[in-house]
C-alpha cells in the first residue's frame, strides 16, 4: 500500500503480462489489481445515459462495511459509458483502473474538485489557471496511454508486430483481436512505443 504510484502501475502491467492471456479480459486486470492489495473490490457499472461527448467514464472510491461488525472494504466503482464501442469501453475501464494507482494529489475528493477537473477536461489545454486541476486533467489524459500495455501486453505486442511485418495480418486485424481502437493499436505497435512507455511510467 505504500508503493509509489508509478511502481504500482508497472507492477500491474507486469502481472497482467505474465498471464499470457490474449485478448486480455477486463476482469483479469481487475483480479490482478485486487491481488496487489490496492483495493478490496472493484465494481463496474454500465451507464446508458452518459453522454460520450461529455464524459466516457468515471470512478469513485469509498469505504464500505458489508457486515455490521465486519471489516471495512476499500471499493472502487467504475462507471463507463454504454454509448461507446466495446473497444472504447475496454479502454475506459482500464484507464479508470490505472487511476486507482494514482497518488492522492491526482485524485478528486470533493464535488468542487470534480467540477474543477471537468472544467479543465472540457476546456482548452492551456490557460492562465495553473493549479491542481491542471495536474489532475493531465493525469486523466495520460492514463489513456498508460492503460495500453494492460490490453496489449508485450508478448502480444511483439507477436502483432511480427504478424504485420510478415503480411500475415493487418493493423486493423491486430487491433480487432486486441479489441482496442485502431489508433491506440497503431501507437503501441509503433517503433516509438518503448521510449514512450518508459517516459509515461509504464
Amino acid at each position: 500500500m505504500n508503493a509509489k504510484p508509478v511502481s504500482r502501475l508497472r507492477s500491474l502491467i507486469q502481472r497482467v503480462s505474465a498471464l499470457q492471456q490474449f485478448p486480455v479480459e477486463i476482469p483479469a486486470v481487475r483480479a490482478e489489481l485486487i491481488a496487489m492489495g490496492i483495493q478490496d473490490r472493484i465494481v463496474f457499472c454500465l451507464d446508458n445515459e452518459m453522454d460520450p461527448q461529455i464524459l466516457r467514464g468515471v470512478y469513485y472510491q469509498y469505504r464500505y462495511r458489508p457486515k455490521l461488525y465486519g471489516d471495512y472494504e476499500n471499493v472502487s466503482l467504475i462507471v463507463y459509458c454504454g454509448g461507446l464501442s466495446t473497444a472504447w469501453q475496454r479502454i475506459i475501464c482500464c484507464k479508470e483502473m490505472v487511476h486507482i494507482c494514482d497518488s492522492e494529489v491526482e485524485k478528486t475528493n470533493t464535488s468542487e474538485e470534480i467540477d474543477g477537473l471537468i472544467d479543465r477536461l472540457l476546456g482548452p489545454m492551456s490557460g492562465e489557471d495553473f493549479d491542481v486541476f491542471d495536474i489532475m486533467a493531465t493525469k486523466d489524459k495520460l492514463a489513456l496511454y498508460q492503460c495500453l500495455p494492460l490490453l496489449l501486453p508485450e508478448h502480444a505486442r511483439e507477436t502483432g508486430i511480427a504478424e504485420i511485418k510478415s503480411g500475415a495480418k493487418t493493423l486493423d486485424v491486430v487491433a480487432a483481436e486486441a479489441c482496442i481502437p485502431v489508433n491506440f493499436a497503431k501507437l503501441i505497435l509503433s517503433d516509438e512505443w518503448p521510449s514512450i512507455a518508459k517516459e509515461i511510467g509504464c
